[in-house]
């Protein structure tokens, strides 16, 4: 800055003490030395160093984080795999109808089923049960959670389910009279049905049943059904098989006007009316293969009695059977249906018998016989999931 005049004068007449001047040199020098230091500091650039060492443990630990999510993914798809790839045909002993652990999020989505509110429900359905007049029902959890899974926990369908199921049962009594896989001894070696022990391509319990099998001369078609009946009540206990419903393979070869003639509409309706309607378990696909020229006629008798929603699961392949393929992997199915393995269901006969005891016991369950229960609701509250997909009033009851 350019001096005035006076400033310089001043300057002249009072020049700077040799003391205040050393002062000023010493400041000088060590403002200098800092100076340099920062120069130094800078050119060593520390702190630039450090914040790439700070991005780089960033990285690694985004790269871990990653890592460890792919990790967590992949087990858990492993677990869930697991947890699908049990034998369909096995029902352990003792079990409570509690889902694997791998499932559950998807029963949480897919059925509103909440793990911590599980023991609350089946307690809600319990005491709605209870207090049906009339009604001999089983309480066990593992009995009233299929219901509940059924109709996606809503306690009055689950509930209406429950009163049709049994009243399917009082209103065919004559069906079930000692029926136990014993009794149907002369039924299981026609090799008419079994149970594949995988699943199909989405997970779901395959059960195959032969038509042309069927020998009218050595079983009534009531006992056809009392067996269907029997496997049914055999897979519902199975909680991967509530989850994700079971298909059906209906192999039409060798169905003939023999056949044909049994099938009045009065069996078709009897037949259907108690699966279809009030059963627990969902049909999530019929599959027809080697369907014969007569097909078309009997199936004319059956469309009738389907609900709509099942007649969206029909799926007609004729003699294309790598169109079943497409949802049943060829090597699981047996010989008959374009598989390796030849048709056998010795090992489900097996399984069914081990439980004689359960069957005895559970068909002795219903309403009394003394009076016919009032009938509440519609059909419709039992028969589709479409209820469930436009809003239901689940755990109406027992919610905090």
């Amino acid at each position: 800055m350019v001096e005035t005049r006076e400033e310089a004068g001043m300057a002249a007449i009072h020049p700077t003490p040799p003391v205040v001047q050393e002062q000023l040199a010493q400041q000088a020098k060590e403002k200098e030395c800092s100076t340099n230091e920062e120069l130094k500091s800078v050119s060593n650039k520390p702190e630039v160093s450090k914040t790439k060492e700070l991005a780089k443990e960033l990285e690694a630990t985004q790269e871990t984080s990653t890592v460890d999510e792919s990790k967590i993914s992949e087990e858990m798809d492993v677990a869930i795999e697991a947890a699908l790839r049990i034998d369909r045909r096995v029902v352990p002993e003792g079990g409570d109808g509690t889902l694997p652990q791998a499932l559950a999020a998807e029963a949480e989505w897919d059925l509103h089923e909440k793990p911590e509110w599980v023991d609350r429900d089946v307690q809600a359905l319990r005491e709605m049960v209870e207090a049906e007049p009339t009604l001999h029902s089983r309480l066990d959890k593992a009995f009233l959670l299929a219901f509940l899974r059924a109709r996606k926990f809503d306690y009055d369908k689950a509930m209406a389910m429950i009163r049709s199921y049994y009243r399917a049962r009082q209103e065919n009594a004559d069906m079930y009279v000692e029926l136990y896989p014993s009794a149907l001894d002369h039924v299981w070696p026609l090799q008419m049905q079994t149970v594949l022990p995988t699943p199909d391509c989405l997970g779901r319990t395959v059960l195959i049943f032969r038509t042309g099998a069927w020998l009218p001369e050595v079983c009534g078609l009531d006992d056809v059904f009392r067996s269907q009946v029997v496997m049914l009540e055999h897979v519902v206990r199975l909680p991967v098989t509530q989850l994700r419903g079971i298909a059906a393979i209906v192999d039409c070869a060798g169905l003939s006007m023999t056949h044909a003639y049994y099938l009045t509409p009065t069996h078709i309706r009897r037949m259907i009316s108690v699966i279809q309607e009030v059963f627990p378990l969902r049909f999530k696909a019929l599959h027809f293969v080697h369907e014969p020229s007569i097909f078309d006629w009997v199936f004319s008798l059956i469309k009738p009695f389907l609900s709509e929603t099942i007649k969206g699961r029909l799926h007609f392949h004729g003699e294309d059977l790598p169109s079943l393929h497409q949802y049943i992997p060829a090597e699981e199915l047996p010989e008959e249906l374009g598989g390796s393995r030849p048709m056998d269901n010795t090992f489900l006969v097996e399984n069914l018998k081990k439980h004689e005891d359960y069957f005895k016991e559970h068909f002795t369950y219903g309403f009394e016989v003394c009076e016919e229960p009032p009938r509440q609701g519609t059909m419709m509250e039992a028969v589709t999931d479409v209820g469930s997909l436009i809003g239901s009033y689940y755990r109406r009851m027992c919610i905090d």
